[in-house]
């Protein structure tokens, strides 16, 4: 037996963003289409926790699951969680119904998290320390970008999105590849002052290569994925990893348009997305690939079996 995703949730803001809200700094729909791909975007509103959005998405995960007692661990991801002591996984474990004898703690991998989250979960089930593990992402990028800077006002969004992981004796060993080089760390960062810097040039050439090479990687391995979900950093990007996945012939997910990049829970965001839309099986072997601040960037390839009421 092998583990792998049993079950997704989703949890995104009621307020959206459109475009027209940029055009107080000089940003019009057209450019920014033309630009990110992205014409709208949700944010949580100012006094929303992202304890509480984080239990928002596991909660349905732990209600469904066959035995909610054997859930063992819990791996929160985000980038833009503000409080570092105490961790939120905590307090996202009990308003989610976890015991109180799971192991749960915090993880930052900036935009590469949910990859790195997935690692992790998936590693402990199959080294038969627990049974069942959640990975949640939550976050609220809107909070850390400056909103009057023209460059990364209009790309950033909020969401939140929890996997299940669970062993089953259907799922072939899931695979990962992974990277990190600290020398390249001033390329994407939070500045002092409060915002987000981007080399936009370089950031979009090594996201490019660096999620095609891993993708590549993965496909190399037998099961290969039947999808290629790329972290949704701008719609550039994305349709340049189109390309490798269409000689393939290989469906790959682009949900940019209505979702803006919201850095480690982007992937599983998509997923859901386009799940939910039918456009893909409810069972299958997904390729997730990432590329985040750090400089960090990874994939993974699992099999997962959704439950089409999820």
């Amino acid at each position: 037996m092998s583990a792998g995703i049993v079950d997704l949730h989703a949890a995104k803001s009621d307020d959206v963003v459109e475009n027209a809200h940029f055009e107080s700094i000089g940003l019009t729909d057209e450019w920014i289409r033309r630009r990110s791909g992205i014409a709208s975007r949700t944010w949580f509103p100012d006094g929303v926790e992202l304890a509480d959005v984080a239990a928002e998405a596991c909660a349905p995960l732990v209600g469904r699951a066959a035995d909610p007692s054997a859930i063992g661990a819990l791996i929160v991801v985000s980038t833009s969680v503000r409080q570092r002591v105490p961790a939120i996984a905590q307090k996202v474990a009990e308003r989610a119904g976890l015991p109180s004898s799971v192991l749960a703690f915090d993880m930052n991998a900036a935009c590469c998290g949910f990859v790195y989250g997935l690692v992790n979960g998936l590693s402990l089930i199959d080294a038969g320390q627990t049974r069942s593990a959640l990975v949640c992402t939550v976050e609220a990028m809107s909070r850390m970008v400056d909103r009057s800077d023209r460059q990364t006002a209009c790309l950033f969004a909020d969401g939140a999105a929890a996997v299940l992981l669970e062993d089953r004796a259907r799922f072939p060993r899931f695979v990962h590849v992974a990277g990190g080089d600290g020398a390249q760390e001033q390329l994407m960062r939070e500045t002092g002052a409060g915002g987000i810097r981007l080399d936009g040039a370089q950031v979009y050439d090594r996201a490019v290569r660096r999620m095609t090479d891993t993708a590549r990687q993965l496909f190399a391995h037998d099961p290969a994925p039947s999808v290629l979900v790329g972290h949704q950093a701008n719609g550039r990007i994305l349709e340049q990893i189109r390309t490798f996945t269409s000689e393939l012939g290989v469906p790959f997910v682009n949900r940019i348009e209505h979702f803006g990049n919201t850095s480690s829970a982007s992937i599983p965001l998509a997923l859901a997305d386009e799940l939910g839309t039918g456009s893909l099986p409810a069972e299958g072997r997904l390729g997730a690939v990432a590329y985040g601040a750090g400089e960090a960037w990874g994939g993974v390839s699992v099999s997962y079996r959704i439950p089409t009421a999820a």
